[in-house]
């Protein structure tokens, strides 16, 4: 299956293989950030409560972008989600790198000069584990337009999207408008959400006070 920071990294890809503008906000990296944290959970490496992550394991997962994430939350400090996206968040330029590389390997995407085309023009994803998936923008449009309850994964997968500022790359403003109150219902929910949500407004109330504040 692809893993949820792969899909993040997908939605900053255009239909046509541009680069979204939205990658270049700084809540896409967060929200990758907590995408890696969410995968590690999943494969019993860590897990999180109200007050901090605690990590069950430090075996590799094989995965390049957990490995390094993992990696860099080694030692004894107890740190919230926050923290830890905070702390991290200097590595988002190599996990982006990484989870585009893990795109093309897999026969998702191919990088052609300065675009990342689909291999297959449907916007679907390889069959996989003799499974075929969705692509992440279908599916996240299928949730937010239909009353069906999502599946975790996808949960996160929209939570993290709103946080990262991700659906404004295929979404107008008018319908965010109308499905806030879906996108709210689905995606607001998750600790590791609310997380990220918490760091990328820390951020930026930082960048305000450096910008604002007079230097003596």
């Amino acid at each position: 299956m692809i893993s949820l920071a792969e899909e993040l990294a997908l939605l900053a890809i255009e239909d046509d293989g541009a680069v979204a503008y939205t990658a270049g906000q700084a809540g896409f990296g967060m929200a990758l950030i907590g995408a890696c944290l969410v995968d590690l959970n999943g494969q019993g490496r860590l897990d999180a409560d109200l007050t901090a992550v605690h990590i069950l394991s430090r075996a590799p997962t094989g995965d390049p972008m957990l490995d390094l994430v993992l990696g860099e939350m080694s030692g004894d400090t107890l740190l919230s989600v926050e923290q830890w996206v905070l702390q991290l968040a200097p590595q988002v330029p190599t996990l982006v790198q990484l989870a585009l590389t893990a795109l093309v390997k897999r026969g998702i995407l191919a990088q052609k000069e300065s675009r990342f085309l689909w291999v297959l023009k449907e916007r679907r994803y390889p069959v996989m584990d003799g499974r075929e998936q969705k692509e992440a923008k279908l599916r996240i449009m299928s949730t937010l337009l239909g009353d069906d309850v999502p599946t975790p994964h996808d949960t996160v997968l929209v939570g993290l999207a709103r946080a990262g500022g991700l659906l404004e790359g295929f979404l107008s403003a008018q319908e965010i408008h109308r499905l806030e109150s879906r996108i709210g219902e689905v995606g607001g929910i998750d600790l590791v959400v609310r997380g990220v949500e918490a760091a990328i407004r820390e951020d930026q109330a930082a960048r305000a006070r450096a910008m604002m504040l007079p230097m003596y």
